[in-house]
């Protein structure tokens, strides 16, 4: 496990200025430094007696601590500022230089986790990364859009299928959160019992064919081309002749034709489109 950095009133300062706009940071910088700075030209004034000692112990206090934190805190947001935008062109080169499925996979659950952020960040959602403190480190993302709350969960796996334990596990994350929906991106594929699991739920399962589409869909300049085993993959999928969603396989669990299997829509129960 890496060790965690050990805490402090600036760091937890520096993180949240990296961690939002630079657009909100600048300001922040300019307007605490005209306020603490005000103070910090404030006359100090002995106590006249007494009764006028601990207010003006107060005040001398107040207007020594003003006098550097008018240079900590606009200092704090300006280098968090220039983080903020460092990591914006970094988030954004790692987007738009996918190239495909293998060039997903070849990256570290960081950069994954990066480029899901990206993707929806590009999709007009706030973004708020977690930075999980490993490749399996609960919720990695909280988008928020509209109002509603989404939790993420990414897993860049190469060839293993995501199961319903992890699905059932995220779903219970998204209740305790009290969020909208949740999602969980994989750079692999679902089992059928992971589909069936989530699809009459608030749950969005996005595999590797998906993410690309997602992808390509936001950057600058398209680059991303599906190898031959995923378009096959994809045609072989027929499309729902109600809504024109993707449809799953499923076995009849009652009626005539039980044990049998057919093809149901991925809307169910919102669409009942079956062949």
């Amino acid at each position: 496990m890496a060790r965690r950095k050990k805490s402090t009133p600036l760091n937890d300062l520096l993180d949240f200025a990296a961690s939002i706009s630079w657009k909100i940071s600048i300001p922040i910088a300019i307007i605490s430094y005209i306020g603490f700075h005000y103070v910090a030209s404030m006359p100090l004034s002995p106590p006249k007696d007494l009764h006028s000692f601990s207010s003006s112990i107060s005040r001398t206090l107040f207007i020594s601590i003003s006098k550097l934190l008018q240079f900590i805190i606009p200092i704090a947001f300006i280098i968090g500022a220039a983080v903020s935008v460092f990591k914006s062109k970094e988030r954004s080169k790692l987007l738009d230089e996918q190239s495909g499925i293998d060039s997903v996979r070849s990256m570290s659950w960081q950069e994954f986790e990066l480029l899901v952020g990206e993707a929806f960040r590009r999709k007009g959602y706030e973004v708020k990364e977690n930075g999980g403190g490993g490749a399996d480190g609960g919720i990695d993302l909280v988008l928020y859009k509209n109002g509603k709350k989404s939790i993420v969960q990414c897993k860049r796996w190469k060839t293993f299928s995501i199961g319903v334990p992890l699905i059932r596990e995220l779903y219970g994350v998204m209740t305790a959160e009290r969020a909208n929906d949740c999602i969980f991106v994989s750079s692999g594929n679902y089992t059928a019992e992971a589909r069936l699991f989530a699809e009459d739920k608030p749950i969005w399962l996005i595999d590797g064919s998906e993410l690309l589409d997602l992808v390509s869909s936001v950057q600058v300049q398209p680059s991303i081309s599906k190898p031959s085993t995923i378009k096959e993959h994809e045609a072989s999928i027929p499309s729902c002749p109600l809504c024109g969603s993707d449809m799953v396989k499923r076995t009849a669990k009652k009626g005539a034709s039980v044990g049998s299997t057919f093809w149901g829509c991925s809307k169910f129960p919102k669409c009942r489109g079956t062949i």
